[in-house]
């Protein structure tokens, strides 16, 4: 069994060995997550080299070496190519150097699998099979997508811009936990579903009131 985290990659490097369409969703994940990322591929897709000429993303135009990667030294490696010699090879270089590495391909060495991810600003909810099948996190991530709308990304927005408000004003954690779970049991969801987003300030802003917190959201 796997152990699911998330990563912070803000500003760290990432390597991408490969260039052609699996490369591209995973520099572009990459890229979403922050990370600096450098693809090492001799040819590469055309959207990979827009990236390039955007300058956001680092091509080095060769064929896999392992010194290449040494002088990278990267904090993520993803190899991605179709060759599962090299993408043996990236995974054995990575190792060497302490970093981690995952393959597409789910060969041996791996040190982590991409999870197919539903994101709604500060949400993030994933799904995987541990290789079994991505056909199968592939339809779970669209049944997510039906399930957890906007709505949830105003509530996690409205929730963090509380919580310091109500840890200050609040010392009790079981108290805390109430009031958040109180909230979110409340129609505040359905209200926004519904495009009401003043009903869904009102009903946050009248269990704060109960809660004896003065404050309310902005």
């Amino acid at each position: 069994m796997s152990y699911p985290v998330l990563l912070h990659l803000d500003g760290r490097q990432a390597v991408v060995v490969g260039g052609g369409q699996v490369a591209v969703r995973k520099v572009t994940d990459l890229l979403a997550a922050g990370a600096h990322v450098a693809v090492i591929s001799p040819a590469i897709t055309a959207l990979l080299q827009r990236l390039v000429d955007e300058g956001r993303v680092n091509w080095h135009k060769a064929d896999y070496a392992t010194a290449l990667l040494h002088e990278l030294r990267p904090f993520l490696v993803i190899a991605a190519t179709d060759s599962a010699v090299v993408n043996a090879q990236v995974i054995a270089d990575a190792h060497d150097l302490g970093v981690l590495v995952s393959a597409i391909d789910n060969i041996p060495g791996s040190d982590y699998s991409s999870m197919a991810a539903v994101r709604r600003g500060k949400i993030t909810v994933a799904a995987a099979t541990d290789g079994a099948s991505p056909a199968l996190a592939a339809h779970l991530r669209r049944r997510l997508e039906l399930l957890i709308g906007d709505e949830y990304e105003i509530v996690a927005d409205w929730l963090a811009e509380l919580r310091p408000v109500v840890q200050k004003h609040i010392p009790s954690p079981e108290a805390r936990r109430i009031l958040w779970e109180s909230i979110l049991d409340s129609p505040i969801l359905d209200h926004l579903r519904q495009g009401d987003e003043w009903a869904a300030r009102r009903e946050i802003d009248c269990l704060l009131a109960e809660a004896g917190v003065g404050e309310t959201v902005s």
